[in-house]
């Protein structure tokens, strides 16, 4: 990709461990593009100059751009960002190395089919995601529609490490006001034995066999009353896919619709 003129600005960022920020960049001007819940858009910085606020490079020059779901309520002023810091790689150390007010370009399209459009109306909504793939689910949960449509939602979000959890606070307070509507199930693979934390330890395969699930939500795990979304690790999602297939679900397609929806974010 060429170097395109920046449209938009890093105008905050919260930073949740090392490596792991949310960050939030506003268009330079006009509105920000409508989206359906679990869509995404690019990002563009230049590959050779710093793009540090002073320089950006001549346009033409060469760009790194890269995909990211959008984690921002639908009718937010801005986009948010969940990203997780890739050692080595080519757009993330930029990314994170940007300082408030800097340039950078964003894609005014809009793309992804890993939306609510496709799902049918149920009883629950589980939504399964590991580290930032639970990025698309985010405007799931804060967007009003999602609670006409479903009776409750379920989060299901796992990762190594209690700091690498993003948007707990949020999660938990949401669960407190919505008693019995939102359920949510963070879970731990590799926290410290002695460590305060009192929640799940353990993969989510573990906690999505039949009697796991009824035992956490008080409510079975049928294909005919849920519907699942899948987003994170590839393995998890097709040891997942695997497992409740053995109980009746199946991925949905167009033309063969069903209750399993994915997304690979890797």
């Amino acid at each position: 990709m060429k170097l395109s003129p920046p449209n938009a600005r890093l105008v905050a960022r919260q930073d949740w461990t090392h490596g792991l920020a949310t960050f939030h960049i506003a268009l330079d001007a006009g509105p920000t593009p409508a989206f359906e819940p679990g869509q995404f858009t690019n990002i563009a910085l230049p590959a050779e100059k710093a793009a540090d606020g002073s320089t950006w490079g001549d346009p033409g020059d060469p760009a790194i751009k890269r995909a990211y779901s959008i984690a921002s309520s639908p009718a937010a002023p801005h986009y948010e960002f969940f990203v997780r810091l890739v050692e080595g790689g080519a757009l993330t150390p930029k990314l994170f190395g940007l300082p408030l007010g800097a340039p950078v370009w964003i894609d005014d399209r809009i793309a992804g089919h890993f939306t609510l459009e496709d799902a049918t109306d149920a009883e629950d909504l589980v939504l399964i995601g590991t580290g930032t793939g639970i990025a698309p689910y985010r405007p799931m949960i804060l967007d009003p529609r999602t609670w006409d449509r479903f009776g409750r939602i379920v989060l299901f979000y796992t990762d190594r490490t209690q700091p690498e959890l993003g948007y707990v606070d949020e999660f938990q307070a949401l669960e407190r006001a919505r008693p019995g509507r939102f359920i949510f199930l963070p879970s731990l693979t590799r926290e410290a034995a002695g460590s305060p934390w009192t929640g799940l330890r353990g993969r989510i395969q573990h906690f999505l066999t039949p009697d796991a699930y009824r035992e956490l939500t008080g409510k079975e795990l049928l294909p005919e009353r849920c519907q699942v979304f899948l987003c994170g690790n590839p393995t998890m999602i097709l040891e997942v896919q695997t497992q409740l297939e053995q109980h009746g679900f199946r991925k949905h397609r167009k033309k063969e619709p069903g209750q399993l929806h994915i997304e690979k974010y890797w």
